[in-house]
């Protein structure tokens, strides 16, 4: 039995597998930095996102206290106003009654 072996020209030299996995070694390579890029620019972004969030929170909560003291306002405008109708009324029967 005779082992079969490839004609000489059709023989891959070590030097040929060398630079395949070179050439795959770079693509791989390039495909890496293309992730490691890609992770940059998210990490940019996510910070960012993180200190526009940090920005809108502290924004709420200035409204959220500016609504507050709106409301208290209101409120102590509600009760003037009801004082002043109040004492309108009694002015206005007296009016009445001395008429």
């Amino acid at each position: 039995m005779a082992f079969w072996r490839p004609h000489p020209r059709q023989r891959r030299t070590c030097e040929e597998y060398k630079a395949e996995l070179k050439e795959e070694n770079y693509h791989f390579r390039s495909e890496l930095q293309t992730e490691v890029d890609t992770n940059h620019q998210n990490e940019r972004r996510i910070n960012q996102l993180e200190r526009d969030y940090s920005q809108y929170e502290q924004e709420i909560q200035d409204l959220n206290r500016e609504i507050e003291r709106l409301e208290n306002a209101s409120e102590k405008e509600i009760v003037e106003l009801k004082s002043k109708i109040s004492t309108l009324k009694s002015q206005l029967y007296q009016a009445r009654k001395d008429a």
